[in-house]
């Protein structure tokens, strides 16, 4: 756990944690509005927290051991809750994200083979076409002042995605249409209901949601439309969406449903391209903050690619911009929280747990907990270098989930990730924005408030 230090470290900015429990009716206003100003400082100095309410007990967990029990033990036992399935199932409907049981293994066993390393370093040609774009927007934006860099990244993420699993943007629904369309989703069933977490049945109307419920539907069809495009051409292609078309079970040679291969492009159009946006636009304002660090990604970046775009084995072999992309994802994990019910009873050894139990995974808490990291606050990369990761333990780093419902799109992730950052940092330096405060905060994925506007530089 000893971390070496920057010669000049950057403590970003976060959310500043009550000193104590807040009160049930302000703890749960607080929820809705951002639950990260929920969790008291005291969540991240001691190992476990249990609360009971309304007949049941919520366990917040950040502690390795409790990951693992959750995670990889038994994963059968603590299941995905409604309310997590209420936040993201109208869009997502039963893909890999959101179904359980024999149905998530059939379909985790048929797209398995899309996400082959061999497969995902044949779309490199993608990530970077999408991340020179993407300087070319931003240089000619650069004299106007500040940049909304996550607006410039969801940008490039989802260019990624329209053209790996969309095959090329959808004439009938359209590029920025499926932008607003993922992003009025997001914004509108993104927050807790409070009707929802008092177990509300479905049949209550819920008139706030129909903005978020037309966006999923739309979301639904342009997947619809994708695939009815691809095999109305005849045309077979290495992308994503030529892959999950020809994907087949190897246990049995069954393919995906017609609802399976929607429900799981919608999946990746939304769950992938924001997570992997999140990733950058909080990497892009720590290296603006700690301008050694953007320093070393420069070198790497200009001895590893020079001038040209950067390919799959270019990728390979730039471990520092790995290590950067590692420690954005634990200072700001795009999912920061991720909830199960207990099915049934179960002794973990320290703690007890009754059927109908939720279990929170504090993943943003157990990233940033003073008993686990030292100098959690820091951003430093080196605690990702080959030697001291060697120290840390494999459930106490989590920005993609873990045991067998790991996600299976993590590798992409990096690959895209690295890609997009080393094209910028090469073309582009970043600046810190000093009228700027940026707040994390959980609508679905963990977010900033009011996007991230940087100052950025033509090199």
């Amino acid at each position: 756990m000893a971390d070496t230090l920057n010669e000049t470290p950057f403590i970003p900015q976060t959310v500043t944690p009550p000193e104590k429990p807040l009160g049930m009716v302000r703890g749960l206003l607080q929820m809705i509005a951002n639950p990260l100003h929920v969790w008291p400082r005291a969540m991240y100095e001691n190992p476990y927290h249990g609360v009971r309410w309304i007949g049941r007990t919520f366990h917040y967990f950040r502690q390795p051991e409790h990951m693992k029990a959750v995670f990889l033990d038994h994963p059968d036992i603590f299941r995905k809750s409604q309310f997590q399935k209420k936040l993201v199932g109208p869009a997502l409907g039963e893909g890999l994200l959101t179904s359980e049981g024999e149905h998530w293994k059939f379909q985790r066993r048929a797209a398995s083979p899309a996400f082959r390393i061999d497969k995902l370093r044949a779309l490199a040609p993608a990530f970077a076409s999408s991340a020179e774009a993407t300087v070319a927007r931003m240089k000619a934006k650069a004299q106007a002042g500040p940049i909304d860099v996550m607006a410039e990244m969801q940008h490039a993420t989802l260019d990624v995605i329209v053209e790996t699993i969309l095959g090329g943007a959808d004439p009938a629904f359209g590029f920025d249409r499926i932008a607003t369309t993922v992003e009025d989703y997001i914004q509108t069933m993104g927050k807790p209901d409070m009707l929802d977490m008092f177990g509300t049945p479905n049949w209550v109307p819920r008139p706030w949601g129909g903005k978020g419920r037309r966006a999923a539907e739309g979301l639904k069809q342009s997947a619809v439309n994708a695939i009815e495009r691809r095999r109305a051409s005849g045309e077979t292609r290495n992308d994503l969406l030529g892959l999950l078309l020809a994907a087949r079970d190897p246990e049995t040679g069954k393919g995906l449903s017609d609802d399976e291969l929607r429900d799981n492009v919608v999946t990746f159009i939304g769950a992938g391209h924001e997570t992997t946006a999140l990733t950058l636009t909080f990497s892009l304002y720590l290296i603006a903050n700690a301008p050694d660090i953007q320093e070393r990604l420069l070198r790497e970046a200009i001895d590893v690619c020079g001038d040209m775009p950067v390919d799959a084995a270019m990728i390979d072999a730039m471990p520092f911009h790995e290590q950067v992309i590692k420690e954005a994802m634990r200072l700001y994990p795009p999912v920061a929280i991720i909830d199960r019910v207990a099915q049934e009873d179960i002794d973990l050894g320290d703690v007890q747990v009754k059927k109908g139990d939720f279990a929170f995974a504090l993943i943003y808490i157990m990233h940033r907990h003073k008993k686990l990291w030292e100098h959690p606050e820091r951003f430093d990369p080196d605690r990702f270098s080959e030697e001291r990761a060697k120290a840390i333990p494999r459930f106490q780093y989590m920005p993609f989930g873990a045991g067998p419902r790991i996600c299976i799109g993590m590798k992409f992730a990096y690959m895209e990730a690295i890609s997009i950052l080393a094209t910028l940092v090469r073309e582009l330096r970043f600046l810190p924005n000093p009228a700027h405060t940026v707040e994390p905060n959980i609508r679905i994925t963990l977010r900033p408030e009011r996007g991230m506007p940087l100052f950025v530089e033509a090199r």
